[in-house]
């Protein structure tokens, strides 16, 4: 997998799942987001998005990408 492939977010920073029927979940971290959006069905995958807290939001296709790293403060 190339590096332009990869989508590179902090792992520890809060999110929203939303899981494509109008249900948000706030979650502690971009993992535990994640792995909730993993849980879905295939069909809710497909419409769902994990948001960062003051960030932009993540498609399905988008979310299968990211890598995990950790911002220095």
């Amino acid at each position: 997998m190339s590096n332009d492939y990869k989508i590179y977010v902090d792992g520890g920073r809060p999110a929203t799942l939303n899981d494509g029927a109008g249900i948000s979940t706030d979650c502690a971290t971009v993992q535990e987001a994640v792995l909730a959006w993993q849980s879905l069905t295939p069909e809710q995958k497909i419409r769902a998005t994990v948001r960062l807290i003051g960030g932009p939001a993540y498609t399905a296709h988008q979310i299968a990408r990211f890598h995990y790293v950790t911002k220095q403060a």
